[in-house]
């Protein structure tokens, strides 16, 4: 199987010019930055220890977190036969893009990448290897991962990466709060107007008009963390992308609804009195929610593993979102995923071991383990393994596995998806600051994610042109 070659990649917020040629670009970038260049390759993907022989020794890239409690998947596939060996290497999320992209450049990049994110920014830059190959070779079983986790890992027609994990976002409800609110504590709201009803009963102030306890603050996920409005949207039917992929949308009746809604609630909770109570919080104990200070929240997943650390005498419940009238649960997942970088030296070896992990019996084994360890972060991207007594075993699992089937994937712009984030959010927080109507918020950030578009289009369409002329000039060479 022919492999792409790595050229074309840019590094960190470097663009490759869409006017230059790309061969030229990587020599002037590799003259001028030659030195720093070699000392990052050599602090950073130096060949690593531990290598085995008589194996063909492969290099696992995946993030890794402090605390992180995670399935030895490596350390079972090289018990499982005796011609390859996995090493996993970890890496902080905020250093893993950079040093990924250091070492393709360099001409060293891991034999196996495990990431989560937009597979398209990777793919349309050539840093993955398409798999369809090696999936229709081997007869790879697409059915028994979640359908809406394919989407993401596509990318005009080709595949990219195998979904591994997932994970989904959910409403929870402080029970002692609805208690003393007088509702009932089983029964979370179920439609946006009873979020609302509920919202301004628990939420309680002193003589000064402060708020003491919220009882819901529109888009408050964590300090600093991402708001999250998408949810509300696609509940409504918004689509944010045009089926050629080439116009975005982010003005439609559903998504200028969706976030209108937030922002009158918003000013009707107190707007000042919210802001001044969401200031206030902070990370672990002195989070909102697991402080006792706000009583409904829409969280991902693996929040449960926070609660029981933080606050595990708390009595709470899990639910879906409300739905509004006329709408439709909707609710986004975004995949764990591993693919095989662009250059790899050993790619067969590479697709061995993402069929292992990727496989059911695998996957049964991190639900297990999951199990064993009171694991929520990701759960299985195989069906089966999620629906496992293993996996189900686990507090409030049957809420999130249910709600993949309306799941919808979180990138919605896959060529832009970090300015799409970035300016939907901007647009967020105008709309609820009330200094933009929802509309014209969301206006401004269709112009600039639409001008996002139009540059990584323009781009992908330079770099299919580079190809089709190296393919050409290889096939020329090769006839001489």
């Amino acid at each position: 199987m022919a492999r792409p070659q790595l050229d074309h990649l840019s590094t960190g917020n470097i663009m490759i010019p869409s006017n230059g040629g790309i061969q030229s670009f990587l020599t002037r970038l590799l003259l001028v930055g030659g030195a720093v260049l070699t000392s990052a390759l050599f602090v950073f993907v130096r060949p690593p220890s531990g290598a085995v022989e008589g194996r063909t020794n492969v290099q696992l890239w995946r993030v890794v977190g402090a605390d992180e409690k995670e399935a030895p998947s490596w350390e079972w596939f090289n018990e499982s036969q005796d011609d390859i060996h996995v090493r996993k290497i970890g890496l902080p999320f905020l250093e893993i893009e950079q040093k990924f992209l250091t070492a393709a450049v360099g001409g060293v990049p891991p034999d196996v990448f495990e990431y989560f994110g937009s597979v398209a920014q990777w793919s349309t830059r050539g840093a993955l290897m398409p798999l369809d190959d090696f999936m229709e070779r081997d007869g790879f079983d697409r059915e028994g991962v979640f359908p809406a986790l394919w989407d993401e890992m596509t990318w005009n027609g080709q595949t990219y990466a195998v979904p591994v994990g997932t994970a989904s976002e959910a409403f929870y409800w402080n029970k002692e709060h609805f208690r003393r609110a007088g509702l009932d504590p089983d029964r979370p709201p179920q439609t946006w107007k009873e979020l609302r009803e509920y919202a301004l009963k628990l939420t309680t102030r002193d003589e000064n008009g402060d708020i003491e306890q919220a009882g819901y603050i529109p888009g408050y996920w964590s300090p600093f963390g991402a708001p999250l409005f998408l949810n509300w949207a696609i509940q409504k039917g918004a689509v944010y992308l045009g089926e050629d992929g080439t116009s975005v949308n982010l003005t439609s009746s559903a998504a200028i609804d969706a976030l209108a809604w937030e922002a009158e609630l918003f000013e009707e909770l107190g707007r000042d009195a919210l802001i001044r109570k969401r200031g206030s919080f902070g990370f672990g104990s002195q989070h909102g929610f697991l402080s006792g200070q706000l009583s409904m929240i829409v969280q991902k997943s693996s929040f449960i593993q926070e609660i029981e650390k933080f606050a595990s005498d708390m009595e709470y419940g899990v639910s879906i979102l409300p739905v509004p009238q006329g709408g439709s649960p909707g609710v986004t997942a975004g995949p764990a995923w591993i693919g095989i970088p662009s250059g790899a030296a050993h790619a067969e070896e590479a697709w061995e071991y993402i069929k292992f992990v990727s496989s059911t019996p695998a996957q049964l084994r991190v639900a297990q383990f999951a199990a064993d360890h009171n694991l929520v972060v990701f759960f299985p991207a195989n069906m089966e393994a999620a629906n496992s007594p293993q996996q189900q075993s686990l507090p409030h699992m049957d809420v999130f596995i249910d709600s993949m089937a309306f799941a919808r994937s979180s990138t919605v712009v896959p060529l832009a998806h970090t300015v799409f984030w970035r300016e939907y959010g901007n647009a967020w927080d105008r709309a609820i600051r009330g200094s933009q109507t929802a509309e014209e918020a969301l206006g401004q950030a269709e112009r600039e994610v639409q001008r996002a578009l139009n540059e990584q289009l323009e781009y992908n369409r330079f770099y299919r042109d580079y190809l089709a002329k190296q393919q050409h000039a290889d096939k020329a060479g090769g006839g001489q």
